[in-house]
């Protein structure tokens, strides 16, 4: 479990060139079909405190649509902004990286049966498979010629990315902590 983030949610920071507003990915397990049918009224949880900053006041900050493998139509992402950090933080399924319409476990197949010799899978098209593979190749010579699917993974990887940037799913750098404020009775004179 990643450090600094609410119990249910998983969060993958996004580094952004404003050091005062960061995009963070929060990932957690969404039914695309329910999401689908509903749409915007679909029940998003809401994060309990900001995963940046831990700051209680999280406003709904409106909607991002995305495209996923297997819906014709982009699905809308809730999206909340903290007050006190300025950051934005979108929602996300936990079955996909960030900047992919195909799920993990599709792309990890992919890869792992040409990393064995074999054919490209028959289901998705093959020029999606290379373009995966050239990610992988990527940042297989980033991190070492050695490195396999599962090293990059365990390093926390987005293996099949081509940015050099973007290419690490990192825990956020402090623990959370409970905010509490008291009050003492003040005797009257």
């Amino acid at each position: 479990m990643n450090k600094g983030v609410p119990t249910g949610f998983s969060a993958r920071r996004t580094p952004h060139t404003n050091t005062r507003v960061g995009s963070l990915i929060l990932t957690l397990s969404v039914d695309l079909q329910s999401l689908m049918s509903l749409g915007k009224s679909y029940p998003w949880p809401r994060p309990p405190c900001c995963p940046r900053c831990e700051g209680r006041r999280l406003w709904g900050h409106g909607y991002v649509e995305r495209y996923f493998d297997g819906y014709d139509e982009r699905l809308p992402m809730k999206r909340w902004r903290c007050v006190e950090c300025g950051a934005v933080h979108t929602m996300r399924p936990a079955s996909h990286w960030r900047g992919f319409w195909a799920t993990i476990v599709l792309i990890m197949s992919s890869l792992r049966a040409k990393g064995e010799g074999r054919r490209w899978l028959s289901q998705v098209a093959r020029q999606r498979q290379q373009y995966w593979w050239r990610g992988f190749q990527r940042q297989r010579r980033v991190a070492g010629a050695a490195a396999s699917l599962n090293d990059l993974q365990a390093q926390a990887v987005i293996v099949a990315t081509h940015s050099l940037r973007y290419r690490r799913l990192e825990p956020l750098p402090h623990d959370p902590h409970r905010i509490f404020a008291a009050t003492t009775p003040t005797a009257m004179s």
